[in-house]
């Protein structure tokens, strides 16, 4: 896969807080949900028991909650000392993508995704190709869209041969994926080494550079996290039957 861009998305999961446990997300998001519900949420997916409005309603309050957060510390980092660097990642950068990360994983596991991180706290194989799908939809790079939909097959096959341990560790056929996640990483790579060189001349006006980069953040962010949900919805009802809304 692209260096630059998995350099950059590993460099960026060694923020505080950037990692999110899937199971310890999925018990605080639906802390109403009996043991034995829960238990069925990690096994196989949330829709098993929570109704589709739910699901979508969890999504849009992630949504809602990372877009005022990356919106106001980006302000904060377009100021010159705001925030500090992230090894040679300009902190507003840095910022950004520490919450589209968070976001793509977040979503990805109440749609029915598995755990993208390892028991050593490490991004497995199969969490690189779901984070570059989900950032590549994001990002409006075509062929991500597609990546999904293969994704989330794959998925609902191995699902009723494996445990949901084994499947998060190493489900998805390098054969089928490989080379849609070598198009999107190379896509993404190249956008980021874009941003990074043209970072300096926006800081010329501090006070100015912070209420454009803010701006800027809130008027990206949230129309590219409805795009995942949106692609994320769409694999669910193709594969995982829903229970019906509460009346």
């Amino acid at each position: 896969m692209n260096n630059t861009w998995i350099s950059f998305l590993n460099g960026i999961l060694k923020m505080p807080g950037a990692k999110i446990n899937r199971e310890s997300f999925l018990r605080k998001t639906f802390k109403g949900l009996s043991e034995e519900e829960i238990m069925l949420c990690l096994a196989e997916s949330p829709a098993k028991v929570i109704p589709a409005k739910e699901i979508e309603k969890a999504a849009n309050s992630v949504i809602n909650s990372h877009t005022a957060k990356v919106t106001t510390i980006s302000t904060v980092s377009g100021i010159p000392g705001g925030l500090a660097l992230l090894a040679t990642i300009p902190a507003d950068l840095a910022n950004y993508y520490y919450h589209i990360i968070s976001v793509g994983q977040k979503l990805g596991y109440l749609y029915g995704f598995p755990d993208m991180i390892d028991d050593k706290g490490k991004l497995t194989p199969d969490g690189e190709i779901m984070l570059t799908a989900f950032i590549g939809v994001m990002n409006k790079v075509q062929i991500a869209n597609e990546l999904i939909k293969k994704l989330a097959s794959e998925m609902a096959k191995r699902m009723s041969e494996e445990t949901a341990k084994r499947i998060a560790g190493n489900i998805l056929s390098k054969q089928i994926v490989s080379q849609a996640v070598e198009t999107i990483a190379t896509k993404l790579g190249t956008k980021i080494t874009s941003k990074t060189a043209g970072r300096g001349i926006s800081k010329a006006i501090p006070i100015v550079s912070g209420i454009i980069c803010g701006g800027i953040t809130y008027a990206t962010f949230k129309p590219q996290s409805k795009r995942l949900l949106q692609a994320l919805k769409e694999t669910q009802y193709q594969r995982i039957p829903s229970i019906p809304a509460l009346p």
